[in-house]
């Protein structure tokens, strides 16, 4: 029987990838933030603080990232293309949308503005990672379908179907996020605990795989905190089984050894910068916290729906929820997945019996457990927090599904109701809620902006005397010559160090607010406070965009002046 596991990929990549070419820039959860971890990683080669902890420090605010108590992993694989494509410059100045969530204004879901120019190559290029690690991750799907039904082999390919056509999975693997490594990583690690299990004996090195997986988790998100638990279990089932338990011991320590060389330096950074080994204060301290006294009616009554329906696909910010319509056909299907596994476990014969069927329920109960802890006191009841366990649900659904409809005539072809259900959604409900057009952003506005550190061959704007001296103890007033600009024309001050290192865009990281206009002005002074003390700089001008269709690294621009911050 031929497998079907290039359709779940080509169904994975082109919706992914049209998600990731079709949703504006930033108008995924917290994706600015992501982008901004990842450019800090590239640009500064240094983890960022926390913004608190800059600012207690007395720092710049350009040594914070609003998300850096997230473990690094996924920024790194982010920071190293932007390294190797050279856009690692590449500053980010996304304007909020001042219709979103006003359900009475035609951009409501759009919680940014859009212009024509937006710029936004490198974006899509880390997106593209993105769809990269979610065909991964359907591969993993597919072989942990095999490993659980070998009996069975539509079973897999079903299971890494329904994880290509989840609109939801889809939409994550279109935007920038750490739970995409998160899932690749759970779901490899679930594969792997099985195969465990299904090993006569197990050996030694078995334990240095599963410890590498183990620690590349914990360094990429904490909703991976359940596989250390999960993996507990299983060697106490194996201990149960297995005669040679020092062979099993050995296997055991050189996992949990191997977890805590790769990422135990992570967990100690965060107590010793931040006094909480998961820097969940920090966190915390960034969010509304719910009151206790209404904990249990926000699990009862927003977390418990709330998390189920965005898991098929709450889009943006959370602002378009799946249509009604979606929410009962996957309830329909979820029903009969449930019928079709009660049928199994009752039937005599196992030819449709699901393997370690209980490793994958407790994994399904701990991820489920483990976002209800999460929101207990953080109001978060988004369903991408379950997706780590995509692995373990596409194969119970699949089994079930298949055992369900044995005796229905032509159940191949009902497979073909997924791609087409995503397709409908994509094409029906996500394009017009998102299009750029309904929030437009100023003529001048790019999301991205890169080319900052690059040399102009022949710079088009000159600077004037008196030129600053090389050091100051207050803002310095600039003067320049821009013979071919126009009457409105404005500027974006740049300021970066010998290193590459950006430390000032004007223009872009304050919205426009810090305008710079006609042949001299003085550095404003929120600009100055970005500034490093004694560090070797280079300032430099360049004209901002007055046309939709102006490439920023194309507009006219200064030599660099030498210049420092006493």
């Amino acid at each position: 029987m031929r497998s079907l596991l290039w359709l779940a990929l080509v169904c994975h990549v082109a919706f992914a990838a049209a998600f990731a070419f079709t949703t504006p820039s930033f108008e995924a959860p917290d994706e600015n933030s992501h982008y901004e971890y990842a450019q800090h990683l590239a640009n500064a080669g240094a983890l960022p603080l926390s913004p608190g902890l800059a600012h207690a420090r007395g720092l710049p605010q350009t040594e914070g990232a609003a998300r850096a108590h997230e473990p690094p992993l996924y920024y790194a694989l982010l920071a190293v293309a932007l390294l190797v494509t050279g856009t690692d410059d590449t500053v980010f100045g996304p304007i909020t949308n001042p219709a979103f969530g006003n359900p009475a204004l035609p951009g409501h879901h759009l919680h940014m503005l859009h212009g024509s120019g937006q710029g936004d190559g490198p974006l899509l290029l880390l997106r593209c990672l993105s769809v990269l690690l979610g065909a991964i991750t359907i591969v993993l799907v597919h072989r942990l379908g095999r490993a659980c039904c070998p009996t069975q082999p539509r079973t897999a390919d079903l299971a890494a179907l329904l994880a290509a056509c989840l609109p939801m999975h889809a939409f994550l693997h279109g935007a920038l996020n750490n739970d995409v490594l998160a899932i690749t990583l759970s779901t490899a690690t679930l594969l792997a605990l099985v195969r465990l299990l299904q090993r006569e004996r197990v050996r030694t090195v078995d334990g240095l795989g599963l410890g590498a997986l183990l620690g590349l988790g914990l360094l990429t998100k904490l909703t991976t905190l359940y596989l250390g638990g999960l993996a507990a279990v299983a060697f106490v089932v194996v201990w149960r089984r297995q005669r040679d338990n020092r062979t099993l011991v050995r296997a055991a320590l050189l996992a949990a050894g191997v977890t805590m060389l790769i990422s135990g330096w992570w967990f100690l950074r965060n107590l010793q910068l931040y006094g909480d080994p998961l820097a969940l204060s920090v966190h915390d301290a960034a969010i509304l916290v719910i009151p206790p006294e209404y904990r249990l009616d926000y699990l009862l009554g927003s977390f418990l729906p709330q998390v189920f329906t965005s898991l098929l696909g709450r889009f943006g910010w959370f602002s378009l929820p799946p249509h009604p319509a979606l929410l009962w056909c996957a309830l329909g299907v979820v029903v009969i997945a449930l019928l079709g596994l009660l049928r199994t476990a009752f039937a005599r014969e196992r030819t449709h019996a699901v393997r370690n069927w209980g490793l994958l329920l407790l994994a399904l109960l701990l991820v489920f457990a483990g976002t209800a802890v999460f929101n207990w006191t953080a109001p978060q009841p988004q369903g991408r927090l379950l997706l780590p366990a995509i692995g373990p649900a596409a194969v119970l659904l699949a089994a079930g599904l298949l055992r369900a409809t044995t005796r229905l005539p032509g159940r191949r072809w009902l497979a073909l109701a997924l791609p087409l259900t995503t397709l409908v959604v994509f094409v029906w409900w996500f394009c017009p809620a998102f299009a750029p057009s309904l929030a437009p952003a100023p003529a001048h506005h790019r999301a991205l902006v890169g080319g900052i550190v690059d040399a102009a061959a022949t710079p088009a704007i000159t600077w004037q005397p008196p030129l600053p001296t090389v050091s100051a103890t207050a803002p310095p007033r600039l003067r320049w010559l821009d013979p071919a600009a126009p009457a409105d024309a404005r500027y974006t001050l740049y300021a970066y160090d010998t290193h590459g290192r950006v430390w000032l865009a004007s223009h872009e990281w304050s919205h426009g607010a810090l305008v710079l206009a006609g042949s001299e002005a003085t550095m404003p002074a929120a600009g100055w406070q970005l500034l490093p003390r004694g560090v070797d700089l280079f300032l430099k001008l360049r004209r901002v965009p007055s046309l939709a269709d102006e490439v920023p690294a194309l507009l006219p621009t200064s030599a660099p002046l030498p210049f420092r911050r006493e």
